[in-house]
């Protein structure tokens, strides 16, 4: 249950009753050991802990893994649950059970919740409770110890003044790091800065042992939003976003020698005192077996930069955008991309036999909480299919309050956050 914006937002404890009901009577109150831990261990602990998983620079503030640090937070707890503001997850309903990476409860895990703050949150026996849960990683890596760690050449600065600004850093990989060609099975970029708006990977391998010069920061002034010459994009990660982890069989080539460029756009508010250091990392799973089945990153996106929200528009739709696949595809992933106004999104298959299905609906898009939904079994697109994606702003004063831009202004495409985006990414791979 990773908080919003790094941190809780108004969340003070006001206390709850004590009163609890007679343990091992009917209809006792549930207790923290027996009935709420298993909930926090199954739904909120992978953030909530020590040196917890980092989403994309989202980090939770606070752990919930004892009884004695659950306890003074419980009114809080309870409130965002049943707001659904935590766990982070926009996905409709609808679809619950479709996602590999699905972070939702139940609404009897939630009556459990609010049933036991309303007993005066009791803690029950110690003895009946399951074991503490366990981690790959205690330093902020979702994908379990990396088998190869590439950190920034150097910490950089963000300095006072900038609002937005397009970075790119470099690393050619050494022997000593790399000592031949790897697949890839999963990586994370693991922002070490909270003002990091997005962070991707890019890979160059050698042509006949060299490298070209490496890329310098993107020109924004020019259109560009990413690194020139970097090569091949791979993906990366939003604020609260997961890794990228790709299903049993599949595998992206890391030849020896390659250069990895770090693609870094920093977003803050401008302003004496607010620069900030940053030293990102990127970190790999590695295999020697080469895979039965290559990904495409690119693949699939689906993207337009027409893009003009008037002043104060509510509910403003932007496409739908569309792509046939001439061949069938399987779908691993989707993710929709907007900026602050950005309020929901939809991906929408037309199958060629006239039918339709939607894919992914997000009724309620949360620019803090970048989410790619990856599908528990793969998404087979018949040759012919067209997908469709459309998304939806407001420019409205009440959003503008909550997000922090100008509901004044005419907005268009454009690389800083309080410009705008429209991109459905599609992680996918051709049908066998």
């Amino acid at each position: 249950m990773t908080p919003k914006n790094g941190f809780w937002v108004g969340l003070v404890w006001a206390g709850v009753v004590t009163a609890a009901a007679e343990p091992g009577r009917e209809g006792a109150a549930p207790t923290f050991f027996q009935d709420v831990l298993p909930i926090l261990q199954a739904n909120c602990q992978e953030c909530h802990r020590a040196a917890g998983a980092n989403f994309g620079g989202m980090i939770a503030p606070m752990a919930l893994t004892s009884y004695e640090e659950v306890r003074p937070w419980a009114k809080a707890i309870v409130g965002q649950v049943r707001a659904r503001e935590m766990p982070p997850w926009d996905a409709d309903p609808s679809f619950r059970g479709v996602f590999a990476n699905e972070r939702s409860l139940t609404e009897e895990e939630i009556r459990t919740i609010e049933r036991w703050v309303e007993m005066g949150a009791p803690r029950g026996d110690p003895a009946g409770a399951p074991p503490p849960r366990t981690f790959q990683s205690t330093d902020g890596w979702l994908i379990g110890e990396p088998d190869l760690v590439i950190a920034m050449p150097e910490p950089y600065f963000v300095a006072d003044d900038v609002a937005d600004l397009y970075a790119a850093f470099s690393v050619e990989l050494t022997e000593d790091q790399l000592p031949g060609d790897r697949w890839i099975t999963a990586f994370q970029c693991k922002p070490d800065s909270p003002i990091i708006h997005h962070f991707n990977a890019h890979l160059l391998a050698p042509t006949d042992g060299k490298l070209p010069p490496p890329p310098g920061f993107p020109k924004t002034e020019l259109g560009q939003i990413a690194p020139v010459g970097a090569g091949q994009y791979i993906g990366g990660t939003a604020s609260g976003t997961d890794a990228n982890r790709y299903p049993e069989g599949f595998g992206l080539l890391l030849r020896k020698g390659t250069r990895v460029t770090f693609d870094i756009h920093y977003h803050k508010e401008p302003g004496p005192g607010t620069g900030l250091w940053d030293r990102s990392e990127i970190g790999f799973r590695l295999t020697d077996k080469p895979p039965a089945r290559q990904l495409s990153a690119g693949a699939g996106l689906l993207t337009t930069m027409n893009i003009e929200i008037p002043p104060g528009a509510s509910r403003f739709q932007i496409g739908p955008v569309a792509r046939t696949f001439r061949r069938p595809m399987d779908i691993v992933s989707l993710m929709p991309h907007m900026h602050l106004r950005g309020t929901a999104a939809r991906f929408e298959a037309f199958y060629p036999d006239g039918t339709s299905e939607v894919l992914l609906h997000v009724p309620r898009y949360d620019f803090s909480w970048q989410t790619v939904y990856y599908y528990r079994e793969l998404k087979r697109l018949p040759a012919g299919t067209r997908v469709e994606y459309t998304a939806w702003y407001d420019n409205t004063a009440e959003l503008a309050a909550a997000r922090g831009f100008d509901p004044a202004q005419t907005v268009g495409f454009g690389p800083a956050s309080t410009d705008e985006m429209m991109m459905g990414f599609m992680l996918c791979s051709e049908a066998e």
